[in-house]
């Protein structure tokens, strides 16, 4: 997903596309939990007793998979391009790599894959350093995307 603004620089926000918000995940799990435990309690009462700690088990389990999938999916990538400089901000949790350079040297480049079926590759090139762009991104929106920036640094 990329969001665009325009105003004092122009801004790129890119990020994953998520299924569901926290509010949802947190929702989903205590729809299937109360579901799960409804069933494992019958069984229980029915002398099935041992379904309990593994009913509990899978809920734990489930929880935190949706957990990790959520912090996974809230890293994003800020690309923002003033007159002079062009600056890219992956931000991972609570990591954020900064990469800058002058708009003059700026270069965007859109690889195109070796191999038949593999994603295009976003490049920000700079004085012979580079960093990946829009790795979060399907490779319909990454083309798009790279469209966009070049654009942007050419004027």
């Amino acid at each position: 997903m990329i969001q665009y603004k325009e105003g004092e620089f122009k801004e790129f926000i890119i990020k994953p596309n998520n299924s569901l918000s926290w509010k949802g995940n947190k929702i989903f799990f205590f729809i299937l939990f109360f579901v799960s435990f409804v069933i494992a309690f019958s069984f229980a009462m029915a002398g099935m007793w041992l379904i309990l700690p593994f009913a509990g088990l899978e809920m734990i389990l489930l929880g935190s998979a949706l957990t990790f999938c959520y912090i996974k999916n809230s890293q994003c990538e800020i690309v923002k391009i003033d007159e002079k400089n062009v600056s890219v901000s992956l931000i991972k949790s609570r990591n954020k790599k900064v990469f800058g350079c002058r708009k003059y040297w700026a270069k965007f480049i859109l690889n195109k894959p070796r191999l038949k079926g593999y994603p295009h590759k976003l490049v920000l090139r700079s004085a012979g350093r580079e960093m990946e762009i829009g790795a979060l991104l399907t490779d319909e929106e990454r083309i798009k995307l790279a469209g966009m920036l070049k654009k942007n640094v050419e004027q």
